[in-house]
Formats: structure tokens, C-alpha cells, sequence
């Protein structure tokens, strides 16, 4: 929406860097075990999921709604010469294609109704990776809104039916602050891609 585009245009242009930094976590400790092949970074941000997935030689889509950011993200992969397709798009409107991707990843961006169109991205055999916020009766310095935030067990149901590869709930420190997250790796039922090593 024409909105949600002025709103994050404002911020990066203020100067503001909502959830650059380090990759996911989750992201990082499943990545040389994930399946080979495309990978698709929603709401990339800065890029700096999408910037670790490409040097782990992944072919990579990266969409983001504001444009600011996304020159931004790719002055950075032109410094550590990596190739991404960057995707200037609202993801409320945007086609996901249906099973291209061997990896999908949602950190921080969450639209319960895109949850649908996420899964129908990744082929089978294909990983989906989320790292989110969680509702709280603890204050921490995630978003105030409820809306913003999905409720304790609700990636577990989401993904019902899948092969849960990693799940974590709880109060984790990101960039030295408390917040309640939930993340998971889930494997799409189906044909097999390939792997890389063990369950950690």
C-alpha cells in the first residue's frame, strides 16, 4: 500500500536501519543444511539475509517495498561482489511464484494472510525459514502493536503438517536487546532437494 511505502521510505531516509546487522539466526545455523538451489527473501530490508544467501552461492530474490533501502542493499552486494535480484514490490500485490524456490525466507515480516502464498513459493523438499515476533506479557523492544505479533505456538500450526526442523520460542538478545521471538525451519512434504550435512 501507497502508505506502508511513504512510512518506510521516511525511515530510511532518516537514517534509520529497522533490523540491519547480522543475518537471522535461525538463518545462520541451518544454512549449510539447507537445499541448494533459488532462494526468496521477503521484506530483505537492508539485505542482510539475502546478501548471506548469496555468498552461500544461492541464485536469490529479494523484495522490499522501499526503494531507498534497496539501493542501499545493493551498494552492499556490489562491495562484496555478489549477485541479487533485487524486487522493489508491495508484497500485499506482489505474484510469489509458485514452488521456484528451494528457501524462503520471512524474518520480521508479518502478514498472517501471506503465510499461504509463502508456503506455495518453496518446492517440495524445500525449506521455509521465519524469525518473528511473539506476543509477550513481558515488555521487550519489539513492535507495541498485537498485530505485529503472532501468539505463542501459532508458527507450529501454521506449518502443520510439515517437517519441523528447528523451532524456538522465547526472549532472545538481538543487537543487545530482550525480545520475544518465535522462529522456525520447516521442510515442505514431497520430492527431496539436496543436503548438506546433519541435523545439527
Amino acid at each position: 500500500m501507497r502508505k506502508d511505502r511513504e512510512r518506510w521510505e521516511r525511515r530510511y531516509k532518516a537514517g534509520e536501519r529497522p533490523h540491519d546487522g547480522p543475518p537471522s539466526a535461525i538463518l545462520q545455523r541451518w544454512l549449510p543444511r539447507l537445499p541448494l538451489g533459488r532462494a526468496l527473501d521477503l521484506a530483505t530490508g537492508l539485505g542482510r539475509n539475502a546478501l548471506v544467501l548469496a555468498a552461500a552461492g544461492y541464485r536469490v530474490d529479494a523484495i522490499d517495498i522501499s526503494s531507498t533501502c534497496l539501493e542501499e542493499a545493493a551498494r552492499r552486494a556490489r562491495r562484496l561482489g555478489l549477485a541479487v535480484r533485487w524486487i522493489e514490490a508491495d508484497l500485499d500485490a506482489y505474484p510469489i511464484p509458485e514452488e521456484r524456490y528451494d528457501v524462503v525466507v520471512n524474518a520480521f515480516f508479518l502478514k498472517r494472510g501471506i503465510f499461504g502464498a509463502l508456503k506455495a513459493a518453496v518446492k517440495p523438499g524445500g525449506v521455509v525459514v521465519v524469525d518473528t515476533h511473539l506476543r509477550s506479557p513481558e515488555p521487550d523492544s519489539g513492535p507495541p502493536s498485537p498485530r505485529h505479533r503472532l501468539r505463542r505456538g501459532e508458527l507450529m500450526r501454521l506449518f502443520s503438517g510439515w517437517e519441523i526442523l528447528d523451532h524456538q520460542e522465547g526472549f532472545f538478545q538481538e543487537r543487545g536487546r530482550p525480545r520475544s521471538l518465535g522462529r522456525i525451519a520447516a521442510r515442505k512434504p514431497g520430492g527431496r532437494g539436496p543436503r548438506r550435512g546433519a541435523t545439527p
